[in-house]
């Protein structure tokens, strides 16, 4: 599979000591990437990212990201820019497996915060496909501008226009036939 930022590291060649890679897209990354995550415009996506293989076959991937983005407001539309900085951590595992977390076994309880590694699907892992889609985790998915807030509707009926509640007629035939008995 082809990606917007695609940054792929082969397990295989991966130093004892790891590997620091530099997030640097470039323009047409970044307008690709904000073509998938539905934003106005990606003009920021940098970091610096370690990957260090671990015991157990399984290789950690760390770092701080940082965007700048456009979104539209979800009330105006209004363009909103947003700056952010956060962490990726995450996992990879030579054993692990896309379906790990579909198992129906209730009996097994772990730590529900863990979410496991990661498969190394081919003996290759993408770390640029991994910033996206933890920037996808993290951009704000209602955007408000500043000062927009949402209306309340008003409802100009008075008490004497409403309509029949239904069950009220129901409850009087219920009456009525009670009082028959």
């Amino acid at each position: 599979m082809e990606y917007e930022l695609s940054r792929p590291i082969t397990v295989d060649e991966l130093p004892n000591h790891g590997k620091k890679i530099d997030l640097s897209p470039t323009a047409d990354e970044l307008a690709e990437i904000a073509k998938r995550l539905d934003l106005v415009s990606l003009d920021v996506f940098t970091g610096s990212i370690s990957i260090r293989p671990n015991m157990g076959r399984e290789i950690s991937v760390e770092g701080k990201i940082t965007a700048n983005f456009v979104q539209n407001c979800v009330i105006s539309g209004e363009p909103v820019a947003q700056t952010m900085t956060f962490d990726l951590i995450r996992r990879f595992g030579e054993d692990a497996s896309e379906f790990d977390d579909l198992d129906d076994d209730d009996d097994i309880i772990g730590d529900p915060m863990d979410e496991g590694p990661d498969p190394i699907k081919d003996g290759v892992l993408d770390v640029g496909e991994a910033a996206v889609e933890e920037l996808a985790l993290q951009i704000p998915a209602y955007p408000r501008a500043p000062g927009a807030e949402f209306n309340d509707i008003v409802d100009d009926i008075k008490d004497d226009e409403l309509k029949p509640n239904p069950f009220a007629k129901l409850a009087a035939l219920k009456k009525d036939l009670e009082s028959d008995n």
